[in-house]
C-alpha cells in the first residue's frame, strides 16, 4: 500500500513536478517505503472488506484481524462443524468487539453463549469486516510523513550504494544510518506487538 505520493516525494526532494525521468524509481520507492511500514507496524493501514475465518481461543473469545469500523461488520459461525457457516450473529446481542471504546478491534467476545469448537480445530467464525488499521480520517498522518521519508530515503540511496555518502568538506565520508529514528519515532504507536 502507498501511503504517500510520487508528487509528495518529488517536492520533498525540491524535484521540480514536470520532470519524469525518474518516475520510475520514485515509483519503486514509494512502493517500498509502504511495504517497510507494513512490515514494521505488523499491520496495514489499508482498509480492505473481506470475509477471513479464525477458530476461537476460548469458548468466549476469538482473536482477529485488527478491523477499523463495525459498521458493515458480519459474523457467521459454523455450528454443525461442515465447513459452512450459516449462523449470522448480532452484534451487542450475541457478541462485542473489544477492546472497547476505540478502533482498530481484534476481539469478538461472545456475550450470549460460547463459541463453537471442536475436536476436528476447524475454523468456526467468520468474519466480514474492513480490516486494516486505518482510522475514520484515513491514514494516520504519522504513516503518511513516515512513509515519505522512508520514500525520499530510498530515492536518494542511488547516491551512497554501499551506505556510504560523500560531500562533507570537514568530515570526509559518512556512513548513513541503518535507522532513522525519525521514522521510528513516527511508527511506533502502531506497531503491533506480537503475542506468543
Amino acid at each position: 500500500m502507498a501511503y504517500t505520493t510520487i508528487a509528495l516525494v518529488k517536492d520533498y526532494l525540491g524535484i521540480p513536478s514536470a520532470e519524469t525521468s525518474q518516475d520510475t524509481a520514485l515509483t519503486a520507492a514509494v512502493n517500498a517505503a509502504g511495504d517497510t511500514v507494513d512490515g514494521y507496524c505488523g499491520t496495514s493501514f489499508e482498509s480492505t472488506t473481506a470475509s477471513r475465518v479464525f477458530r476461537p481461543a476460548d469458548p468466549y473469545v476469538v482473536y482477529t484481524d485488527q478491523f477499523n469500523t463495525v459498521s458493515g461488520l458480519v459474523v457467521k459461525t459454523d455450528t454443525d462443524n461442515d465447513g459452512t457457516f450459516g449462523t449470522t450473529l448480532v452484534i451487542t446481542t450475541d457478541f462485542v468487539v473489544e477492546p472497547f471504546n476505540t478502533a482498530p478491534f481484534t476481539m469478538l467476545r461472545n456475550v450470549s453463549g460460547t463459541w463453537p469448537t471442536y475436536t476436528s480445530n476447524r475454523a468456526t467464525v467468520q468474519v466480514t469486516a474492513a480490516y486494516g488499521d486505518q482510522s475514520a480520517t484515513g491514514v494516520p498522518y504519522a504513516v503518511q510523513q513516515a512513509a515519505l521519508m522512508l520514500a525520499a530515503r530510498y530515492y536518494q540511496r542511488r547516491s551512497s550504494p554501499l551506505g556510504i555518502t560523500t560531500g562533507f568538506q570537514d568530515w570526509g565520508p559518512m556512513r548513513i544510518s541503518r535507522q532513522d529514528p525519525d521514522v521510528h519515532a513516527l511508527l511506533a504507536q502502531y506497531k503491533v506487538l506480537a503475542t506468543a
